[in-house]
């Protein structure tokens, strides 16, 4: 898996903490709204039905996800994302380093698999700013290999 985002606030909070699942190193974008975290999985296709978000180890009432997106696409063209889930107003991130799972609210049919899935803030964190962090983003469901 390759994790990029739209930005990230410096160099000790990439998009890639947000995949290794053993540290409490995090993934902190800057202060733009809209912001993102994308996963590419390069070769392989995911049928994604649940994610799992654990939030950054800093205090409560900081800059912890609220609103947010996930979507699938097979090209990441900015006019090719499908919406599979949405959220709003959620507090149960705002604390430090909490573990929330959530279900994939679309019905995907049966043959659907995406080679990239992002997670885009839609509106302001727990603090009302644009920072998006999160310490893990996981991904559960079924996996499609290559031929």
């Amino acid at each position: 898996v390759i994790a990029t985002a739209s930005t990230e606030y410096a160099s000790d909070w990439r998009a890639r903490n947000a995949v290794d699942l053993d540290t409490d190193n995090y993934f902190c974008s800057n202060s733009i709204p809209n912001s993102w975290i994308l996963y590419d999985f390069v070769d392989k296709k995911v049928q994604p039905t649940h994610y799992t978000i654990k939030s950054d180890p800093t205090r409560p009432n900081y800059a912890h996800l609220s609103t947010w997106l996930v979507e699938g696409s097979n090209t990441a063209y900015d006019n090719d994302w499908k919406i599979l889930d949405s959220r709003k107003g959620v507090t149960s991130l705002n604390g430090k380093s909490i573990v929330c799972t959530f279900n994939i609210q679309t019905k995907l049919e049966k043959n659907e698999y995406f080679r990239y899935l992002r997670i885009k803030q839609t509106g302001p964190s727990i603090c009302n700013n644009h920072y998006m962090t999160m310490s893990t983003l996981e991904y559960f469901g079924n996996l499609l290999l290559p031929d």
